[in-house]
């Protein structure tokens, strides 16, 4: 009988255990593109403790239910949430909204919104960025050494920090990619343009976002070309299937 009690108390003991979470975890998106944002902060302003979303926006941070947390990157209005116990049961995703930043560009101490965000992100993983990744085949000074002047070194460029290294690069260029293309070509500033709103606007953004090339290249009056260009074709395309639908 004895034995019975004591395995009930151990099941109830791990059960509970098992269902309080002492960590918070999920992941950090983008509100307004299908996206996940790598490197933002999350902070426990309870417990004074910081975590940061990997490369693929997951997150996890010790936390408890009353504890305060705030989720913030640079380009993002800053959120701030309560934990419950109910968020601590199951992965729980949070929903970044950008800085909307129009063409008529505000300036910060002689930069734009955009320039001094990204300077911001990357001064904030610089150590990263900056450090120089071992190459797979590189000249005298390495070891071991394959054939005369020439080093091989699999086994460095095949770790998993160098790995974890060359993907962070690639990712961080990436979102620096489509932060400038969100930059150049706001919701805030096509809205104003061509009056749409809500889905209409979120489609038409998401059907002739352009290029990171073509915002390169491009000045205001030529992105402004574009969207009256886009906006007549899309308002076109609609037409046609409004159409197609009353017909059928």
């Amino acid at each position: 009988m004895i034995k019975v009690v004591l395995f009930f108390t151990c099941f109830l003991f791990c059960g509970h255990a098992a269902f309080t979470q002492t960590h918070l975890r999920g992941k950090v998106l983008d509100k307004w593109y299908d996206r996940v944002i790598m490197a933002a902060t999350v902070k426990n302003l309870s417990q004074n403790k910081t975590a940061q979303s990997d490369m693929g926006g997951n997150y996890r941070i010790p936390a408890a239910a009353g504890d305060v947390l705030s989720f913030s990157s640079a380009g993002y209005i800053t959120d701030t949430i309560v934990v419950t116990a109910n968020t601590l049961t199951a992965p729980f995703d949070i929903f970044l909204a950008r800085h909307v930043i129009e063409l008529e560009k505000v300036e910060i101490g002689g930069l734009n919104r955009y320039q001094a965000d990204s300077i911001s992100r990357r001064q904030e993983f610089n150590d990263v960025l900056t450090k120089r990744n071992t190459k797979l085949v590189g000249g005298r000074g390495n070891t071991p050494t394959d054939g005369v002047g020439i080093t091989f070194s699999p086994i460095s460029f095949f770790s998993k920090n160098e790995r974890n290294e060359r993907r962070f690069k690639k990712m961080f260029e990436h979102q620096e990619e489509e932060l400038y293309i969100d930059y150049k070509f706001p919701f805030d500033y096509i809205s104003k343009i061509t009056g749409l709103r809500g889905n209409s606007l979120q489609t038409f953004m998401l059907q002739y976002r352009p290029s990171y090339a073509f915002c390169r290249r491009s000045n205001n009056a030529d992105m402004l070309l574009y969207i009256n260009d886009s906006y007549r074709a899309f308002m076109q395309r609609k037409g046609r299937a409004d159409k197609d639908g009353k017909e059928k």
